[in-house]
């Protein structure tokens, strides 16, 4: 009689080598003779993906993967504060101030007129101090109808002083003039009369008038520091 018999299923157990855990089950079974069929029980190493999609992007993984995107956070919090301090720069040059000014009312420069035709020069010169005091708290005014036409009645005043407080408007742009100014600017630069001495300041005028004046931006350069005085 055959003494071989069927020995019962065994369970080996094969080391573990880094990490990998292989189980072999029944060794023994199969036809006699027959190549012993083995059970491996091993991980997948196939080229699927290690984390599911959106995993970056949704945040979903923790340790290095949230300090990642704990340092996008703060890129995007540093360009934020950047913007808001570049803001808040351009809203402090707009700062505006408040200041006191004369009103012009009607009855002011109706008042104004009356000084400028006086017939004391005295108060003409008090009346055209005035004028120029309004033009000159205000550079907005540069233009107004108003002060303008004050200003060409003081071109024509037969007092020197008058009439150089009204040149020097004209000189400095605070006022601009309009057509009449033009007329009796020329009217001074060819005249060889009482106003011949103011022929040369007339012919200046009428040059920077004859030049339009718009606005531009240019690119401020900051001043180099003074180098220090070395002890």
């Amino acid at each position: 009689m055959n003494n071989c018999y069927m020995q019962p299923p065994q369970n080996v157990q094969v080391p573990n080598y880094s990490g990998v855990n292989i189980q072999i089950f029944n060794p023994s079974v199969g036809a006699p003779g027959a190549a012993p069929v083995y059970n491996v029980n091993s991980p997948n190493y196939g080229p699927a993906s290690t984390y599911p999609a959106g995993y970056y992007t949704n945040q979903w993984g923790g340790g290095q993967m949230n300090s990642a995107n704990n340092v996008g956070n703060v890129n995007n919090t540093t360009t934020t504060t950047t913007t808001t301090t570049e803001t808040q720069k351009e809203e402090e040059k707009k700062k505006t101030e408040k200041r006191k000014i004369v009103e012009l009312t009607d009855e002011y420069i109706k008042n104004l007129e009356n000084y400028l035709n006086s017939n004391d020069a005295e108060v003409r010169i008090m009346g055209a101090k005035e004028v120029v005091a309004r033009l000159q708290e205000d550079d907005t005014r540069k233009d107004d109808l108003a002060l303008n036409a004050l200003v060409n009645k003081m071109l024509q005043d037969p007092n020197s002083q008058v009439r150089i407080l009204a040149l020097s408007m004209l000189d400095t742009r605070c006022a601009t003039g309009d057509n009449l100014t033009v007329q009796l600017l020329q009217q001074m630069q060819n005249s060889a009369g009482g106003y011949g001495q103011d022929a040369v300041q007339a012919a200046n005028i009428l040059l920077k008038m004859s030049g339009k004046l718009i606005e531009k931006e240019f690119e401020v350069q900051d001043k180099p520091k003074k180098e220090e005085n070395k002890s």
